[in-house]
């Protein structure tokens, strides 16, 4: 009877402070208690609020109760005194959650309330490495703070033991995980009931760590049908005992069965599909496409210090042209590539650029500041059947990244520089060539030893690089920008040296970079302007593009281009009525959100929640849409349905 009261006091004192912790943090990061702008499901009502409340004691008490009472035993097994047994059971019974929460503030305040650690890690392939190699800096103070206090609190508990030896109290270990899984039954089946009968509580609990764990559990064991989904997955699963529907499922056209539970059976599309010939080019000029890393739309115009960041940029807009609306359709670097070289949004893609330009008699070059086999071979664009490849890896000594993992290392552009005139000196200046360069310095941290001080000096350490330096980053960023710029105009110099012709140049990037506006950092979690938008400039080219232009609108651009022999050398934006540039967030299998962006607005439809929005506006549930945004709505769903069915059938019969 002592040892249950004393565990009973002292779990409910752990969850109660994991509660009022986790309160605090959801106000400061989320406004959840007070509501605030475009917040949504928010506890603004008393009633809300005291039942998020019990609901939050109830969850932090399943993890505080089997902190606490493993705690006992082993003061028990121990002899351990009656103080420094009750101070390791609320260490134990709170501190695990107590680190978890606000580890997890500490990661959204930096990166944005968006921020999704799952979705980035199914972008860096599932490998932990590739997510320590950016967060490292991050990481070295709270580990050290974690391991500091850890000691510490070892070291009291024994002073404390050895001050204080008196009350000992033994407890049965088999006792207290009969007791803890009672408890945790009881409780779990409360707050699951109180998270499906409410949206404000289930965006409230959700949140928690405690809430987390638990809803894992939850959903692994109510999926009935074992197809992946259960009663608290997001989204949720629309048919619990039927196999064939779940979230994500490809929907077959036209028979009858709604697989992902969205918009209805995709109906069948009698439109005549297009086959893609091979192109044939009666104009053969040097044509060089550059790729620039997390390179920003305002960046073209953009001044710091009352010098120009882009002026060679700035210039070929002049001489040639540059789109007002070009958007990538994912902020990830792997699948942009894959977008501009194949001009497709799925797989099943017929060769790439590089195979346009061999058949028309090109020499096809490949270099690369980055890692190109990151991705894998889903995303192959067919670097393999260039004549001439070069990546960072074949630089591995001279990278100026710290890390050496596929997602992380990153050579300077003087170094590709370095690649591509020597590769240029051996070649044939006679024949044609195609060259595509990427330039990774602006990617996070956004400056290394070898970035001159063009427009700025300012330098912040990776560690420092947070929402209160906010302005001295972006400054940093610029000045590497610039740098890039000045590459841009090197590399056009080498090559029309070496090939004696003027070359044509298209240069655009893969996203773009939030540097804190509205709270975020990086890419690839947002699908908004800063994220997606990206500059497209040409010259010596005539491109043929309506506008938004999307980076899979450029493959078959460039072959119209280059196979009219009265094309000129300007390329042409248009504004096309209806036209939409398809975009995803995650994967194309599984993206948490889809948006079609026009050159006015984005309309998102976010497939976790069911909910609807236009541009930044008020989320709006499916079943809430006006008729015309119904049609919408479902045309961007079945756009994306379409897809994935062809990647299915793309896989089943690859040839």
């Amino acid at each position: 009877m002592r040892a249950g009261r004393e565990a009973t006091c002292l779990s409910l004192l752990c969850a109660a402070t994991i509660t009022v912790l986790d309160a605090v943090l959801l106000e400061l990061q989320r406004g959840f208690f007070t509501g605030g702008f475009l917040a949504q499901d928010t506890a603004t009502a008393w009633s809300d609020r005291a039942v998020f409340l019990i609901g939050s004691v109830c969850l932090d008490l399943v993890w505080a109760v089997l902190g606490v009472l493993l705690a006992l035993v082993v003061a028990g097994a121990l002899g351990w005194g009656r103080i420094a047994r009750r101070s390791l059971a609320l260490l134990a019974g709170a501190g695990p959650l107590a680190i978890a929460s606000l580890v997890e503030y500490q990661v959204l305040a930096r990166l944005g309330d968006a921020f999704d650690l799952g979705l980035m890690f199914d972008l860096v392939g599932r490998k932990p490495g590739e997510l320590l190699a950016v967060s490292w800096a991050h990481l070295i103070a709270p580990v050290t703070l974690i391991v500091v206090a850890v000691v510490s609190s070892a070291w009291a508990l024994r002073w404390i033991n050895r001050r204080f030896p008196g009350g000992h109290l033994a407890i049965s270990g088999w006792r207290a995980l009969g007791v803890w899984c009672a408890c945790a039954i009881v409780l779990t089946t409360f707050t699951t009931m109180v998270r499906l009968r409410s949206d404000v509580q289930d965006n409230g609990l959700r949140r928690k760590p405690a809430g987390q764990a638990i809803g894992g559990l939850v959903t692994f064991a109510s999926d009935f049908d074992r197809d992946g989904y259960g009663l608290l997955s997001r989204p949720g699963d629309p048919a619990p005992f039927d196999a064939r529907v779940y979230p994500y499922a490809v929907d077959v056209p036209g028979n009858g069965i709604d697989e992902d539970g969205v918009g209805g059976d995709l109906p069948v599309d009698d439109s005549p599909q297009a086959s893609r010939r091979a192109p044939v080019f009666v104009r053969k000029p040097p044509v060089i496409v550059v790729m620039l890393e997390t390179f920003r739309a305002d960046l073209l115009g953009a001044t710091e210090n009352g010098r120009e960041v882009t002026p060679v940029l700035n210039g070929m807009r002049s001489a040639g042209a540059a789109a007002m609306h070009a958007y990538s359709h994912n902020g990830y670097t792997v699948q942009s590539r894959y977008h501009l070289f194949t001009g497709a949004l799925g797989r099943g893609a017929q060769g790439s650029l590089l195979d346009d330009f061999a058949t028309n008699g090109y020499e096809t070059a490949y270099f690369s500041g980055q890692d190109e086999s990151f991705g894998g071979p889903t995303f192959d664009v067919g670097t393999a059947r260039a004549d001439h490849f070069y990546d960072a890896r074949q630089d591995r000594d001279r990278r100026y990244t710290t890390f050496t993992t596929a997602g992380s290392l990153g050579v300077s552009s003087d170094v590709v520089l370095e690649r591509v005139r020597a590769y240029l000196g051996t070649r044939d200046p006679e024949r044609p060539l195609f060259l595509y360069v990427n330039f990774y310095d602006t990617h996070f941290p956004y400056d290394h030893k070898q970035v001159a001080s063009l427009v700025s000096s300012v330098r912040v350490a990776q560690r420092d690089i947070v929402a209160s330096r906010a302005e001295d980053v972006r400054r940093m960023y610029r000045n590497t920008a610039a740098n890039v710029d000045k590459a841009i105009e090197t590399l056009r110099d080498v090559v029309r040296a070496q090939t004696r012709q003027e070359p044509a140049v298209i240069v655009l990037a893969d996203h773009g970079e939030s540097l804190f506006e509205e709270g975020f950092l990086g890419h690839g979690y947002v699908l908004n302007d800063v994220q997606t938008r990206i500059p497209l400039v040409t010259t010596g080219i005539a491109l043929d593009l309506c506008e938004p232009v999307g980076q899979v609108d450029l493959r078959g651009a460039i072959a119209n281009a280059l196979a009219r022999p009265d094309a000129g050398d300007r390329s042409t934006f248009r504004a096309c009525a209806g036209h939409a540039v398809f975009q995803y967030l995650g994967t194309l299998a599984r993206p948490r959100q889809i948006a079609h962006t026009t050159a006015s607005r984005r309309l998102t439809y976010d497939l976790r929640e069911h909910r609807v929005r236009v541009d930044d506006g008020s989320w709006m549930h499916v079943v809430d849409l006006d008729e015309r945004l119904r049609s919408e709505w479902l045309a961007l769903v079945h756009q994306w349905e379409r897809l994935r069915a062809s990647d299915a059938e793309a896989q089943e019969d690859p040839s």
